[in-house]
């Protein structure tokens, strides 16, 4: 799992346990870091190249997405996004592994002016949703299903480090505007994982979780 964390194919809710494992136990932590300094080297060396001009037309002719109204289209919009992100994810590690030094790594990139998101689920039916424009230095976030606590949901970004940022306390219920300093906006890039554990209001924003997570999600460039 740690292995498969490093490499970036684990998805849904075994991605979360390893998420949950890293901040909760050292060791696995430990070996996390033991992984990306193992599989980081492998990708050196390749040159960047771009994608060709009609790939994103032909992604979008491929999931078929037909005109739909309100919250419908909404839940197909992150289900069609994560799902996409998942599978380049994999199919780029799978190149990065399996495939010998001479073919190249190809990196697909969003379009200049898109937008991230991040779809943020935990195992109790938690479930957040955030939006990022690169134009702006805001993060919209918006809680749709959390659970009665009296503490308080704190947002965190997990770069590839493994390291959480504390982006600050956000709100229950309800859209949250969260301004970015340049610093941790320079960290939400695509792959990285968003997470919300539950913390005391005092400190905040406090310097590392004091618990595991109750909703993580990888985020993904459109």
């Amino acid at each position: 799992m740690a292995a498969e964390l490093a490499l970036g194919v684990l998805e849904g809710e075994e991605r979360a346990e390893a998420i949950r494992q890293s901040l909760a136990n050292p060791a696995f932590a430990a070996m996390v870091r033991k992984w990306q300094g193992r599989l980081d080297p492998l990708g050196e060396g390749y040159d960047e190249t771009p994608p060709p001009s009609n790939l994103w037309p032909a992604i979008e002719a491929r999931l078929g997405a037909q005109p739909l109204g309100g919250d419908v289209r909404k839940v197909q919009f992150w289900r069609g996004a994560t799902a996409l992100a998942g599978a380049l994810a994999a199919c780029l590690a799978a190149v990065v592994v399996f495939r010998p030094p001479t073919i190249q790594e190809v990196q697909v990139q969003a379009p200049s002016g898109g937008s991230a998101i991040a779809q943020l689920a935990g195992a109790d039916g938690t479930l957040l949703a955030a939006n990022l424009s690169p134009q702006e230095n805001r993060l919209s976030i918006r809680a749709v299903t959390l659970p009665d606590s009296a503490l308080v949901p704190e947002l965190w970004i997990i770069p590839g480090d493994g390291v959480p940022r504390s982006l600050g306390l956000i709100n229950a219920d309800g859209t949250t505007l969260v301004v970015l300093p340049p610093e941790l906006k320079a960290l939400l890039v695509d792959g990285a994982v968003l997470a919300v554990s539950l913390e005391t209001p005092e400190g905040a924003p406090h310097t590392a979780p004091s618990s595991t997570p109750i909703a993580t999600g990888k985020i993904s460039t459109i």
